[in-house]
């Protein structure tokens, strides 16, 4: 018995090793050679909904309207910007008007309250001097006195800083059409002043000073208004009569030369009280007006 069981073992040497296939070797011959083409196989494609490649009129609309409307978002926002840019142009401008404005102003505050006051008195004066019958035993005041009334010229210019470089860059700036309303009305004022009321004063002065001859020494009268306009300042001289000497005396022989010299200064009174001192008074309301617009219209207080 226990010969044919030893028997039986080494005829089936093998037996074991195959019921424990975890100790079992495989040969290499026999594994599975996986090639690129497989791969490739086994992968998963994804294809897009249209398989022939074309689009249809959907696509290509929306495609249409989000370019549209990209190139629309550009426009508005250079468009804005350039809003932007244009409304601190016009504000800065405006700024500045009102400073122009301000300056005018203030001079013609000064003219009005005190210039042409002062230039009134010393007319009258003159005509009162050359009036009195002891006229040649007062040539020095008569002298002191046509000098400083007539030593004075159109005292108004209007500051165009500002209203030059808008007619250079032009009024189109200006969108606001009540700054534009009250701009356009101030300049017509300057217009009239400068074209109408200037010339006619600046003519009367010429006949004075032509006509102040039939009384008094040119050459004397020269040296003195020399003498006076180194003291100007604020459009008016400053002649004190010790600035006079004693050589300025009167000719009193021409009785009807000094008569119509008389007139003429009346005259230039008349038109500096009524006609220019009315018309700055005028003009100084309607740049008053025209800071009031600018400031509420552009928010400047």
């Amino acid at each position: 018995m226990v010969d044919n069981t030893d028997e039986e073992h080494n005829e089936n040497p093998t037996n074991n090793q195959s019921e424990n296939p975890s100790n079992e070797i495989v040969p290499v011959s026999d594994t599975e050679t996986i090639t690129p083409n497989q791969v490739t196989e086994n992968m998963e494609v994804h294809h897009h909904a249209h398989h022939d490649g074309k689009k249809n009129w959907k696509t290509y609309f929306w495609e249409f309207l989000m370019l549209f409307f990209a190139v629309f978002c550009g426009f508005l926002a250079e468009y804005q910007l350039e809003h932007v840019i244009e409304n601190k142009r016009e504000k800065r401008y405006m700024k500045s008007m009102v400073e122009d404005l301000k300056q005018d102003s203030a001079f013609l505050v000064l003219s009005i309250e005190k210039l042409i006051p002062y230039h009134l008195q010393w007319l009258d004066s003159t005509v009162n001097l050359l009036q009195s019958p002891e006229i040649k035993n007062n040539g020095r005041l008569v002298y002191q006195a046509f000098l400083v009334a007539t030593g004075w010229t159109y005292n108004f210019h209007p500051t165009e800083r500002t209203l030059s470089q808008l007619h250079s860059a032009g009024f189109h700036l200006i969108r606001n059409t009540s700054a534009t309303y009250a701009i356009s009305k101030l300049e017509k004022q300057y217009k009239i002043l400068n074209t109408q009321t200037k010339p006619y004063l600046e003519n009367l002065q010429n006949d004075i000073d032509i006509s102040a001859w039939v009384f008094a020494d040119r050459v004397v009268t020269d040296n003195i208004a020399t003498t006076a306009f180194k003291n100007f300042s604020e459009s008016s001289v400053d002649l004190q009569l010790s600035d006079v000497p004693e050589s300025a005396t009167i000719n009193v022989e021409n009785k009807e030369g000094i008569k119509s010299y008389i007139e003429q200064l009346k005259k230039y009174g008349f038109y500096v009280q009524y006609v220019m001192k009315v018309g700055q008074v005028v003009l100084l309301r309607d740049i008053s007006k025209t800071i009031e617009v600018l400031e509420k219209e552009y928010h400047l207080k």
